[in-house]
């Protein structure tokens, strides 16, 4: 008796889980697809925002990248080398 109690707990386990799968699926999977819909769009539009017209040029001029010098680091006096 007990093993046919634990087979029909077994498949009433088993169509309960299939019955809920059926329910939740369809909007775990409604909801990865908008995820990955939106994620094209961003991609998408990334895209078409860095396209620049052929033969166009363009400047960045990076004021950091420039030479700074420190106050404290003292004179610099300019020489030349002689030949004897």
């Amino acid at each position: 008796m007990g093993l046919l109690r634990t087979i029909l707990i077994i498949l009433v386990f088993y169509y309960l889980f299939r019955f809920v799968v059926r329910l939740i699926a369809p909007y775990l999977l409604a909801k990865g697809m908008n995820k990955m819909n939106d994620h094209l769009k961003r991609e998408q539009s990334f895209k078409t925002q860095k396209k620049r017209e052929e033969g166009k040029v363009t400047i960045q001029n990076n004021r950091d990248s420039e030479k700074k010098i420190s106050p404290n680091l003292g004179e610099y006096v300019d020489y030349e080398e002689v030949k004897d």
